[in-house]
């Protein structure tokens, strides 16, 4: 029986169609035609009554929403079929099986189109029109169309085994009707579930109303399923009424256990003021899927003295968890001793997985592990933007790089320097370059410092420092640049300096010295500090002042100097030429000169002034031209006659 609620169609009886227009029995609608052209062509192309028919060919007056197949008719004026007319179907709230509406009749002169609602979920009374176009002439029919939903159920929902392994999976399927009994073909059947994935959760019905799709025992993100979970399957136009289904799955059982952190693990040393926490990671497996809530065993196999893990202070065994991704994540936390570190992972069925590349290595910077050095000291002042690269290297008591990104910050007397660096792989560099402000005496003092620990005497042998057990081989305090380098803090030359707040009881310092300036009455017991190193780095004049050089015997010697305050060395990169005039031509000899201490050019870290040169074959009368050339061109030469 077909509901009434369904589509219908309603049509005139075929006693009532015009004869001329080509009607018959069999037809639904409101058989009304009519022409492009009434007075020559009306009887040229007849458009038939339009005939609904559902998936199995029945002619029906009412539509589910699985849709008809709508079919006409065309004709000429003798009744013949017309083949290769095109009728273009149209209506509100239909959509047809092709894209534009239209088909062409064939030999029968007979065109069919598919028809579904656009909205299911609309009702009422819509116009269906079917117009034939040949050979220029145009005629069309019409009918009346109603729309109401139909209902969609679900039967047959079957699953080819309710119970599984763990990891397995079971085809489902099932029947898609109508309240009647009716196959409905053309629906959308969604699928969920407590627990697992489908090979695809959402199908549209096909031949007979089948849905069939296959359901795996694990989720979309691998994680097993077990014990009972339910499995609905829901149309999309009938959303209430759905259909269930049980599985039963078989508990996992673990089959291995993996250690799956691929960086190699550094951590820093207990109060170094770097990350003192560090995390590894373990999955446990059942053939090869994640699995979750199992017994894991963590043990320390191998560590240095004060390392604790899972909570810190933590060493002895302890059973966790997988989560719900079947990782097993396990906190470190290193001691005061660097060394190597290893944590094993056990199943219960014996199961096991080692740590890999997980050390203890990176301690504060220490003052006797702190250096700097330059890439060039003497610099041209003559121009701005003479520029030299000045390193900070720092190392822990050990020896260890200190953590990266340890800040070293400077200051400078003259000229300009960066203001910090960050360290990576225990060094970092910084930029020191030629502008005013240019000290008179055209030596500049450079300061670096950066937190970190005094240097002491592990007297107890624990790897940390004990007030009142271990000592400090040179406390530091507060500190200062020394500008004019005599080892003492001036507060009248306007000198730098770093105050430090004193902690613990008050202790003797060491003696300041110009690379580790230091203030007397600063020091304390504490183990913490502010590093500190000094360099001087020489801002140079292009022009050499030479005030000493003498010739005679076999030597030729002088000191070259780039300022007239004879207190530093030419530029990095000068070049020194000695050209002996021979001016004794009677004697035979050829007066030479050959380097014999001094550099040419001058060296990036230069510190001596003085030059030598061996004398052969020279005489009184015989004379020298000392030529000096700066970096920038800049040419100076002296005189010196041999005595």
């Amino acid at each position: 029986m077909i509901d009434s609620n369904i589509l219908k169609i309603t049509a005139l009886a075929a006693s009532l169609a015009l004869a001329g227009c080509g009607g018959g029995g069999g037809y639904y609608g409101d058989n009304s035609s009519t022409s492009t052209d009434s007075s020559s062509t009306s009887s040229s192309v007849n458009v038939s009554n339009i005939t609904l028919t559902d998936s199995s060919g029945k002619i029906v007056t009412t539509v589910s929403t699985s849709g008809v197949t709508a079919t006409v008719t065309v004709k000429n004026a003798s009744g013949a079929p017309i083949s290769g007319a095109i009728v273009t179907f149209s209506g509100d709230n239909m959509t047809f099986s092709t894209t534009n509406g239209s088909v062409v009749t064939n030999v029968d002169g007979v065109a069919t189109i598919g028809i579904t609602p656009t909205d299911s979920t609309v009702t009422g009374a819509y116009v269906l029109t079917a117009s034939a176009s040949y050979d220029g002439t145009t005629n069309t029919n019409t009918a009346n169309v109603e729309f109401s939903k139909t209902d969609i159920v679900i039967s047959n929902l079957t699953l080819a085994s309710s119970t599984l392994e763990s990891g397995g999976s079971t085809l489902l399927s099932l029947v898609i009707n109508d309240t009647d009994g009716n196959y409905q073909n053309g629906q959308t059947v969604n699928f969920t579930t407590t627990c697992g994935s489908f090979s695809d959760a959402s199908l549209v019905s096909s031949s007979e109303g089948n849905v069939a799709t296959t359901y795996y025992a694990y989720d979309a993100e691998g994680k097993l399923c077990s014990g009972s979970q339910t499995i609905t399957a829901t149309p999309v136009t009938s959303t209430s009424n759905t259909q269930t289904a049980s599985v039963t799955i078989e508990t996992a059982t673990a089959t291995s256990i993996v250690y799956t952190t691929t960086d190699e693990i550094k951590l820093a040393i207990k109060g170094s003021g770097s990350s003192s926490t560090g995390q590894i990671e373990f999955i446990v497996y059942s053939n090869g899927t994640a699995l979750a809530n199992q017994d894991v065993t963590l043990s320390i196999k191998n560590a240095p003295r004060g390392f604790s893990f899972i909570t810190e202070g933590n060493t002895a065994n302890k059973i966790v968890k997988s989560n719900s991704a079947g990782k097993v994540i396990v906190n470190l936390y290193p001691g005061n001793t660097p060394g190597p570190v290893e944590v094993e992972a056990t199943l219960t069925s014996g199961f096991s997985a080692l740590s890999k590349n997980v050390t203890i290595t990176t301690g504060r910077a220490t003052q006797n592990s702190f250096s700097l050095s330059v890439s060039k000291n003497s610099l041209q002042t003559d121009i701005d933007g003479d520029t030299a690269t000045i390193t900070a290297m720092l190392a822990d008591r050990n020896g260890n790089s200190v953590p990266d990104g340890t800040v070293v910050n400077f200051v400078t007397e003259g000229g300009k320097v960066d203001g910090s660096c960050s360290t990576s792989n225990g060094q970092c560099s910084v930029t020191i370059r030629t502008q005013n402000p240019r000290p008179a005496d055209g030596r500049v003092s450079v300061l670096a410092y950066v937190e970190g620990d005094k240097s002491y005497t592990d007297v107890n042998g624990d790897n940390t420092y004990t007030i009142g057990t271990d000592k400090l081989t040179s406390n530091i305090g507060s500190f200062f640049r020394d500008d004019n380098e005599n080892n003492t803090y001036d507060s009248a030359n306007g000198e730098f300096k770093y105050d430090r707040v004193l902690l613990g009881n008050s202790q003797d310092c060491a003696a300041s010295t110009f690379t580790q300036p230091n203030i007397a009455g600063t020091c304390d017991d504490q183990l913490a500090a502010i590093l500190r190193r000094q360099v001087v780095i020489y801002f140079a004049s292009s022009t050499a002042t030479i005030p000493d050089a003498s010739a005679s015997g076999s030597l030729l010697s002088f000191n070259l100097y780039g300022n007239s305050s004879l207190t530093i060395p030419m530029p990095s990169g000068t070049t020194v030429a000695v050209t002996p005039t021979d001016g004794t031509s009677s004697n035979n000899l050829t007066c030479s000169a050959e380097l014999s201490s001094g550099s040419t050019p001058v060296a990036n870290i230069a510190s001596s002034t003085y030059y030598a040169y061996k004398l052969t074959g020279c005489a009184v009368g015989d004379s020298f031209k000392i030529t000096v050339t700066a970096p920038n061109g800049k040419i100076s030469n002296e005189y010196v006659n041999y005595k």
